[in-house]
């Protein structure tokens, strides 16, 4: 059973890896009126690319369906 711990836990994990393999600060946070995750960072990759190392290491964080996470990087 997924708790709201565990898929807390690996939000947090895949920050960090974000963060590790793109160079930026990532913040995977909950959106409770969405019921959904957002992934929040500054400059950087554009969204695609982002995506794209979460997918590379979906492994890590089964937890979290990426298919459902919201995607929003600003520029400063």
């Amino acid at each position: 059973m997924i708790t709201v711990s565990t898929r807390a836990r690996s939000a947090r994990r895949l920050a960090s890896l974000l963060a590790i393999r793109t160079g930026v600060h990532v913040v995977v946070r909950y959106d409770r009126p969405l019921r959904r995750y957002w992934v929040v960072w500054t400059d950087g990759p554009d969204e695609d690319q982002m995506r794209m190392v979460a997918m590379a290491n979906a492994a890590v964080v089964p937890d979290l369906d990426l298919g459902e996470l919201l995607w929003h990087r600003s520029v400063s």
